[in-house]
């Protein structure tokens, strides 16, 4: 019999881990046996179920939900902003960034939260860019990667997509299937089919966004994470079993007697229950702290029944370990801030930081290129036409297009992200202050009031459409409202220390000191102005004479 089980144990074990890990819940899509999935296997339909099986438990897991929640709060936070060096194309992309169409899909906080989920979940995401041949504007969609049929990237060049094979529903709910151009493709013929839904006067592109990429196709970055989230999900599941199966009963009456006082102790407790249970006297609960009463021949124990807490702790410790090493999260993040302590509130591990230093900056290389094709269209279509010159780059058999700007015309776009931690806030606020000290101190201008002014809004999270608010303040030359800003004749007035009624006027309003020549044209007080000041104070009378002045008395003053 000994040898039996010990040739059976081996077995049991693999069968006990695969319930655990690969098996466990067949009801449920995406389990597959532990090593079933090769590199191979991580395309067509392997690699839909891999990312339907994430998005499942992103939508009834809160271990996942708030993995990737997480992930949008400290990549995106309140939403990012664009800034253009030149005025006129920054006034290009601000249109583009303020339109209604693009805010709902692109541009505000929300649409960025859902946009890094959507990439999260399916590991890919393609923007579908509108450009109107008639003003140049564009208007950016996301098109379900379900749609994509597939990627054909150009010939001898898998790193460079040339078109997408898309279906839509057409007429009559009949799928239509449509070759897409990449956006970097410089299709001046316009050579292959546009959908029906549009246009004559609209040019349809596609940016395909990849995070982890298998065969030219996208793949849930949360998907090494997803096994021991269901470990841990089952993990708990059992632990509540547990636990109601040990306060099912709570205690054990013992009765000596025959069958008949069983039946009567049953029915003691039954109208018992149901008095206290369902509140027959008014009460909307159940009562605590009741008596019972018993005989010699009744008896009545409490159950005790150990669940074993302090040890499941430990072991969800683990399996929540291991489902955050998939995301790159640390253990007090996900629901346990016991492990956490006064640095990590205010701070971040340094591993993770550089994660979501790297997802901010694949964000910014993202919509960078994403707004360079705006202002391509900007400069072939709308009002930009003179800032830049466009070209067709024809090396390579994948036309490209290339902007050459002209002359003196600075084509720098910038992505403003918020800080990550709040101990950035601080760090950033003191760096500025001592900028604008040093500035005070030396009168040299050390950065330019425009981008002073776009960093302070970020960093206190002011208005997000900074560009029009800068606008304004550059309107009023940086200066702030219902002050007077000193003008050159001051800054020469008070080199030559000479006292002007304009300085008076600025050191009464603003406090700042006076030139030394208008400080020293002040009369000294001379010794007869002390002498008769000392006179006056020793005429002055008594204090109860005072008091008895202003009708109060020294009780009254001390009270």
């Amino acid at each position: 019999m000994l040898d039996t089980l010990d040739t059976l144990r081996p077995h049991l074990y693999e069968a006990v881990l695969s319930e655990a890990l690969g098996q466990r819940l067949p009801s449920e899509p995406g389990w597959l046996p532990l090593g079933s999935l090769g590199p191979e296997t991580y395309t067509g339909l392997n690699r839909r179920q891999i990312n339907d099986e994430v998005r499942h438990y992103y939508h009834s897991d809160p271990t996942l939900h708030y993995m990737v929640e997480l992930e949008n709060a400290y990549t995106f936070s309140r939403g990012v902003s664009v800034k253009a060096k030149d005025p006129d194309i920054d006034a290009w992309l601000q249109r583009f960034w303020r339109h209604p169409s693009n805010r709902a899909s692109l541009t505000t906080a929300k649409a960025q939260w859902e946009l890094n989920k959507e990439l999260q979940l399916e590991g890919e995401l393609f923007f579908i860019l509108y450009t109107s041949t008639l003003t140049g504007q564009v208007t950016v969609r996301n098109l379900p990667p379900q749609q994509v049929v597939q990627v054909i990237p150009a010939k001898g060049d898998a790193q460079l997509q040339q078109y997408y094979l898309a279906d839509f529903t057409g007429p009559q709910q009949r799928t239509e299937r449509y070759p897409l151009l990449d956006y970097r493709v410089a299709d001046t013929k316009r050579q292959l089919s546009q959908p029906d839904f549009v246009g004559s006067n609209t040019e349809v592109a596609i940016l395909h966004v990849l995070s982890d990429a298998v065969g030219g196709r996208g793949l849930s970055p949360k998907r090494t994470s997803i096994r021991w989230v269901k470990a841990l999900t089952g993990f708990m599941q059992d632990r509540a079993v547990l636990t109601l199966a040990g306060s099912t009963f709570a205690f054990k009456h013992k009765i000596k007697g025959n069958r008949q006082a069983l039946e009567l102790a049953l029915a003691r407790w039954g109208a018992y229950e149901a008095q206290l249970k369902y509140g027959t006297d008014g009460n909307e609960r159940r009562q605590g702290g009741n008596t019972f009463i018993e005989n010699e021949a009744a008896s009545l124990e409490q159950l005790k029944f150990d669940t074993m807490a302090a040890n499941a702790y430990q072991d969800m410790r683990m399996f929540r370990q291991l489902a955050g090493i998939g995301s790159g999260v640390f253990e007090h993040y996900l629901g346990d801030p016991s492990t956490g302590n006064l640095a990590t509130a205010t701070a971040m591990e340094l591993p993770m930081l550089k994660l979501f230093e790297f997802r901010q900056q694949f964000w910014a290389d993202v919509l960078s290129d994403l707004l360079h094709y705006v202002l391509l269209q900007g400069l072939r279509y709308g009002r930009l036409g003179r800032k830049a010159q466009v070209e067709v780059d024809q090396s390579g058999g994948y036309p490209m297009w290339v902007v050459e700007p002209q002359a003196g015309v600075d084509l720098t776009l910038d992505v403003i992200f918020p800080p990550i931690v709040q101990k950035d806030v601080a760090v950033q606020a003191s760096a500025l202050a001592q900028v604008a000290a040093a500035e005070a101190t030396t009168g040299q201008q050390m950065l330019p009031p425009e981008k002073k002014a776009e960093v302070a809004i970020n960093l206190f999270g002011g208005d997000k459409d900074s560009g029009a608010l800068i606008e304004d303040m550059k309107a009023n030359d940086f200066a702030l409202p219902n002050r007077p800003t000193p003008q050159s004749s001051v800054a020469a007035e008070t080199a030559q220390d000479e006292p002007t009624a304009e300085s008076a006027v600025l050191h009464e309003v603003t406090g700042s000191p006076l030139p030394k020549a208008a400080a020293e044209a002040v009369p000294r007080i001379t010794q007869k102005e002390i002498n008769q000041a000392l006179d006056d104070w020793l005429d002055l009378p008594p204090l109860d004479e005072l008091l008895a002045e202003l009708g109060v008395s020294r009780e009254d003053v001390d009270a």
